[in-house]
């Protein structure tokens, strides 16, 4: 009778664990959503303080006038560069430099897969490239908006 009893046990603590990692799943749910709650009250508070300090910039003459200044120089550097890049020998190399950055990306990409399968083969955290230099593996989470609840 004392295995039925410990088996009984086992059962016990196996479903005690999987409650403390549910618990802590929805702490860690709330978690999220408080800082998301706050992030978007922050955005809220801040509005009315820009709209204020933006009449300031507004209402002062020699700020907009120099703004206006700055505007124009803006206009013109970029109606310089354009002229610019219409040359064949500058647009010839500004196409090579946004291929290389198209590459550049593309590589990062495949990195992040590869690095991501290796360290669920191996469960480390590190990498060590061929050089000797030890690397560390990391992962920077953000939230991007998938459902707009406002329309």
């Amino acid at each position: 009778m004392d295995e039925p009893i410990k088996a009984t046990d086992e059962k016990i603590e196996d479903a005690e664990v999987v409650g403390e990692n549910v618990m802590s799943l929805l702490e860690i749910q709330d978690a999220i959503n408080s800082r998301l709650k706050k992030l978007e009250n922050l955005k809220e508070d801040m509005k009315p303080h820009k709209e204020m300090l933006g009449s300031i910039f507004a209402n002062d003459e020699d700020y907009t006038d120099k703004n206006e200044i700055a505007k124009k120089a803006s206009k013109n550097k970029s109606e310089a560069k354009h002229r610019i890049l219409r040359q064949p020998q500058a647009a010839e190399l500004n196409q090579k430099i946004e291929d290389i950055k198209n590459e550049g990306k593309e590589l990062q990409e495949s990195l992040s897969y590869y690095l991501r399968e290796y360290q669920r083969l191996t469960g480390a955290n590190e990498f060590e490239s061929e050089d000797g230099e030890l690397r560390q593996i990391v992962y920077i989470a953000k939230l991007v908006r998938k459902t707009n609840l406002n329309e």
